[in-house]
């Protein structure tokens, strides 16, 4: 009889050592998801309000809904789409509208999203913009985003407009989010989690864009009877401005030839 006590006692054992490093490994695979998560810039954010309503009508806090943050968007606007002006506040809160003729590349970032934080730290240092385009930082307005909250994340000379309605002109899908734009078109946009994928984004939007512009040129625009390209192809045959054959000697008759005889 104590053979088989002593037995069941060890079989229990072995069975707890088993589970409890079954519990130990769903842990561990549970908190390696959650830093992928993480890194990929999901977040929770609850939503207060409905919290507090909640508690108005003597409901008790009870389960609150849970919002992921957004991690890499693909974009599905179309090409060439125009890019309206981004039109708000600066930091100090006077007025600003910003006319998007040039290269530009609009950052779309809010205070409390985990990933704009590593941005709003790079660009304290100056970054290089794909194309030699500017850098505009666009946040909500201030029914949104707390000012003295983009006080401490802006960098000093960092360019920064509040402007909740060029969120929804550019339908931007979450934060952060990128677009470029180049002569008032959106060549580009996206998402990531670090400036160097943004870069390489951004700088394969501009050589694409270059790329499809120099091939329509050629084809579509008539550039054979522009002066300019004319040149470039007379240079490109060695014909320069001195070149003899621009210059041909008088026939005595008045036609332009060689002489007779």
């Amino acid at each position: 009889m104590t053979a088989v006590l002593i037995t069941l006692v060890v079989a229990e054992l072995v069975v707890l050592v088993l589970l409890s490093v079954l519990v130990l490994g769903l842990l561990r695979s549970h908190a390696l998801i959650l830093k992928s998560l993480h890194d990929l810039g999901a977040g929770l954010e609850l939503d207060r309000t409905l919290e507090e309503e909640r508690r108005s009508e003597g409901g008790g806090v009870g389960p609150v809904p849970v919002e992921l943050e957004r991690g890499v968007v693909t974009p599905t606007r179309s090409d060439d789409s125009v890019a309206p002006d981004v039109i708000g506040t600066d930091l100090a809160g006077r007025d600003r509208t910003v006319d998007l003729g040039g290269r530009t590349l609009l950052a779309f970032l809010t205070t409390g999203c985990s990933v704009c934080a590593g941005f709003w730290e790079e660009f304290r240092s100056p970054v290089d913009v794909p194309g030699g385009g500017g850098l505009l930082v666009v946040t909500k307005g201030d029914d949104e985003e707390s000012p003295s909250a983009l006080a401490k994340v802006a960098a000093p000379g960092l360019d920064v407009v509040r402007a909740g309605a060029a969120w929804g002109d550019y339908d931007i899908p979450g934060s952060p989010y990128f677009v470029y734009v180049d002569g008032g078109r959106i060549i580009g946009e996206g998402s990531a989690t670090s400036w160097a994928q943004v870069s390489d984004l951004m700088a394969q939007a501009v050589g694409d864009d270059e790329h499809r512009s120099a091939a329509e040129g050629f084809v579509d625009r008539g550039d054979r009877d522009d002066p300019v390209s004319v040149d470039a192809e007379l240079l490109a045959a060695g014909i320069g401005p001195d070149h003899p054959s621009l210059r041909p000697e008088p026939r005595r008759d008045g036609v332009a030839g060689r002489e007779d005889g």
